[in-house]
């Protein structure tokens, strides 16, 4: 009973200090920061000009850190519950301007999404034609290999203000000589379409997105196996995506999956066997926690082979970025033997240079999958050596 009082008293004893913080803060702030002998910062006064271009904020913040006890975990339920203020707001705001983008402290929302700006089509050509130029080399001197093309739209393929298409995608797949039935692309043909299948934080697939994406490209390389089996979706967690880093307050989203049902895989990663590729099954038996996409799926490799110990399927080459790990095991499932490769990191994780035909040739490979965004069409990086 006396452990209960002394509990009780402790909480009221933090709560009543923390309250005199506050008030100190608002009221009586110090005029001085003895510890680092400068004058402490006071609480600004409230304005919507300042509220909007976060000028308000920021002087609350170092109110905050100078005035109140245990400043950092009052900064830290601070932030949080301006991110949620902020998101409540934005949220209003969407209804009041439907239709419109927002910008607040560097960001730029529409919806509750986070987005990039649209791209213009006329400002990026002299990247596309190098690029199309180089790989329609790369189909003529390999006729023995079928190669395919996917790319994916996001939003900067589309204004969701006007509806208007940038073009990348359509100027992208008539330039590569390529028979039609072996060019895909994830359509964005309105914001609905975006939210439905991107995160609002992270510039990725979120998971309907990615199995919309892994049933697309199976279709376009041919497979007539059935689908790799999903499961329900479960909320792993909260995440502050790849658009989110930088800004002032702490974008968070809810992280959904779905498992899939796939058969055993011999994975090889950077060239050393592995146990497996991302951490999936951990995730969803609540051994780890605090999930995000390159956490979820796995981090970037510059060579990924998963190997189902099969014959008479094929083996695949997947040319891509970060969005084909989120369906590198599905589409995995449908092959003897898939090889990954991010050029972005193969020399250097593996010590040695790229070289397309060489590729090829040591690893029985028959077809070939260029995947990607805008970004991926748009570097030199990504058209190797032959």
């Amino acid at each position: 009973m006396a452990d209960k009082w002394l509990h009780r008293l402790f909480l009221i004893l933090l709560a009543a200090g923390l309250a005199a913080g506050l008030v100190r803060t608002a009221l009586f702030p110090k005029e001085i920061n003895a510890y680092e002998n400068r004058y402490a910062v006071t609480l600004p006064a409230l304005s919507l000009s300042g509220f909007l271009d976060g000028e308000y904020q920021d002087g609350v913040d170092g109110a905050l850190a100078d005035q109140i006890p245990f400043a950092q975990r009052c900064k830290r339920y601070y932030n949080r519950a301006v991110a949620l203020g902020f998101q409540a707001s934005v949220r209003l705001l969407s209804d009041l301007m439907e239709g419109r983008y927002l910008s607040y402290d560097g960001c730029r929302l529409f919806g509750d999404h986070l987005t990039y700006n649209t791209s213009v089509l006329s400002g990026v050509t002299y990247l596309l034609d190098p690029w199309a130029e180089s790989w329609n080399a790369r189909f003529a001197a390999h006729p023995e290999t079928e190669f395919y093309v996917f790319y994916i739209e996001k939003d900067t393929d589309i204004d969701f203000e006007t509806g208007e298409k940038a073009g990348v995608r359509e100027y992208v797949l008539d330039a590569l000589a390529l028979p039609e039935d072996r060019k895909g692309a994830f359509v964005i043909n309105s914001y609905r379409d975006f939210a439905e299948s991107f995160y609002r934080t992270d510039h990725h697939w979120n998971y309907e997105g990615s199995w919309r994406g892994y049933l697309q490209i199976r279709k376009l390389l041919g497979v007539t196996e059935a689908p790799a089996k999903r499961g329900e979706a479960v909320t792993l967690g909260t995440m502050s995506g790849s658009k989110a880093i930088g800004s002032a307050s702490e974008f968070r989203e809810e992280f959904s999956a779905a498992p899939y049902a796939l058969p055993p895989m011999d994975v090889t990663l950077n060239g050393r066997p592995a146990e497996d590729y991302g951490n999936q099954d951990a995730f969803f038996s609540g051994a780890m926690q605090d999930p995000n996409y390159s956490a979820f799926y796995g981090m970037d490799a510059g060579e990924l082979i998963l190997d189902t110990g099969t014959e008479g399927r094929g083996r695949l080459l997947v040319l891509g970025e970060s969005f084909d790990n989120a369906i590198i095991k599905p589409l995995a499932s449908h092959f003897d033997r898939t090889y990954s490769v991010d050029l972005r990191y193969y020399s250097y994780l593996m010590g040695r240079q790229f070289r397309l035909s060489d590729y090829l040739r040591d690893n029985g490979i028959d077809r070939v999958l260029l995947m990607g965004n805008a970004d991926f069409f748009l570097s030199p990086e990504f058209c190797p050596e032959d």
